[in-house]
């Protein structure tokens, strides 16, 4: 019963920013029918398909088809007595199934110019969901006359379904993590999850009771799910928590994640949010005139966006010139504790900025596209890099990527009793191998005047006042001193 819940929204202005780096753009449908649903097949972003029907309950139905990229739109499927249509998924330009009110389950070999009635199930009322993971493996959502909910299963491309076991809980969406992994969403904000391809499901988080989840999609183990009152629940670790963000008043139908870290969210008022930090933050993206609502959200693999709802309405939003991609090496990943480490910037796109983390560096973050650091104390650290693009932002993490350790006729070497780094050096020296952090120093130019003596602050001096140029600096500490050349860039 989706369609039960399609809820009357209270207009309410929201001063939030908007993404402008692609721009959502209206399309002309050709229809003023609702659309529940879109489809554009694997590899390619000028054939898809859309589906709905004239009203929210068993309407009269109808599938709309591009062949360009979405400019224009012709009906392959409508008219007097079809079956109102929820749901379409096509896994080839040609081959597609369509799935609605009445257990009404279709599929097309040629494109969309002929269907072939199936049947799949024999209780079912309606069909709500319909998604492929690959060519063979799908799944289908369907309401039963007698109750619950049943998931079909196909690993033959279509040709035969098996079902699950019943569900005795309401869902609305469902989605693939992996090949054997499945998401579905519900009342009570329910999440169920299928290990087995889909066969059998268990309650994998129960929210507010009374609430709905009206829409879900993962990728691994990142999940989304949207639902009332703006409530949208992010997961990173395949369902076993959950954050919460909510803007207090939408209801969002629509959920697409685009990336391993970035989602999409649509509903009330044509309102598009988008996350670029696993569900942590959203940003407004799309502040539509909210005529319609928003009931799907695909990106196709060439990542073209589009999103289909009320009113016939159909937007599309550009792929990225170039999609913004963080990632780095680093000239030693098994280093001494005195030796610098190089990190090179291997990211994508047009960036703005950077953002490095160094688990036991020194220095322990850095803005630079290259970054040299030092880990002066043996270990195992973990490196991460996120880059900006305006309002975008993508992020790697490697674990335990540098192996810090002692070194033999290094560290234990008797000509330096203290490790100065980096050197060269521009605004910050570190300083290791002292009794105490505040050991006291002393700084010379190269004609021996005398520019600055202080002492270390937790292992560290400050010189962003000196001039460059070639310095000698002195640590006395117990009485023993120790000098060493220093170049200030």
């Amino acid at each position: 019963m989706k369609k039960l819940y399609h809820f009357v929204a209270v207009l309410l202005s929201l001063a939030l920013p908007t993404l402008h780096a692609q721009q959502w753009e209206t399309l002309n449908s050709g229809t003023d029918y609702i659309l529940f649903d879109i489809s554009f097949p694997p590899g390619q972003s000028d054939v898809g398909y859309a589906a709905g029907m004239q009203y929210t309950w068993d309407a009269e139905g109808i599938v709309i088809k591009t062949t360009n990229g979405g400019d224009t739109w012709t009906t392959v499927l409508g008219g007097n007595g079809q079956d109102g249509l929820e749901a379409v998924c096509f896994v080839s330009p040609e081959k597609g199934f369509i799935g609605g009110w009445n257990n009404y389950f279709a599929r097309t070999e040629d494109g969309g110019q002929s269907w072939i009635p199936m049947t799949v199930g024999t209780d079912n009322w309606f069909f709500l969901d319909i998604d492929f993971y690959d060519a063979n493996h799908g799944a289908a959502l369907a309401i039963l006359n007698s109750g619950g909910m049943v998931v079909y299963v196909t690993a033959d491309g279509g040709l035969n379904w098996e079902s699950s076991e019943i569900i005795d809980q309401m869902l609305f969406d469902l989605a693939y993590a992996d090949a054997t992994t499945l998401y579905a969403a519900g009342s009570n904000e329910t999440v169920v999850k299928s290990t087995d391809g889909g066969l059998n499901w268990s309650v994998a988080y129960a929210g507010i009771q009374g609430m709905y989840l009206m829409g879900i999609d993962f990728n691994g183990n990142f999940g989304v799910a949207g639902g009332e009152n703006g409530r949208i629940l992010s997961t990173t670790d395949g369902a076993n928590t959950w954050n919460v963000w909510a803007t207090g008043y939408h209801n969002f139908e629509a959920v697409h994640v685009f990336n391993s870290d970035s989602a999409f969210v649509g509903g009330t008022d044509e309102d598009v949010y988008k996350t670029t930090d696993w569900g942590s933050n959203w940003m407004l993206d799309d502040n539509a005139p909210g005529d319609s609502h928003i009931y799907k959200i695909k990106f196709t693999d060439d990542k073209v966006g589009f999103l289909c709802g009320s009113q016939g309405m159909l937007k599309r939003k550009a792929a990225p010139e170039t999609q913004l991609t963080a990632d780095f090496t680093a000239d030693l990943t098994e280093v001494c504790t005195v030796s610098p480490v190089h990190f090179t910037n291997l990211s994508s796109g047009q960036i703005d900025g950077y953002s490095w983390t160094f688990e036991g560096g020194v220095p322990s973050t850095s803005t630079e596209a290259n970054p040299v650091i030092y880990f002066p104390n043996p270990g195992e650290y973990d490196v991460s890099l996120t880059v900006y693009s305006g309002l975008e932002q993508h992020t790697i993490f490697k674990e335990n990527y540098i192996h810090s350790m002692l070194c033999e006729g290094v560290e234990d070497s008797k000509t330096a009793a203290f490790v100065i780094f980096p050197n060269p050096v521009r605004n910050e020296v570190f300083i290791t191998g002292t009794k105490t952090p505040e050991a006291d120093f002393e700084l010379r130019d190269v004609r021996g005047k005398l520019v600055m003596r202080t002492q270390l602050v937790n292992g560290k001096a400050d010189l962003s006042s000196l001039n460059k140029g070639v310095y000698f600096i002195t640590l006395c500490e117990n009485g023993y001193r120790e000098t060493q050349k220093l170049i200030l860039e």
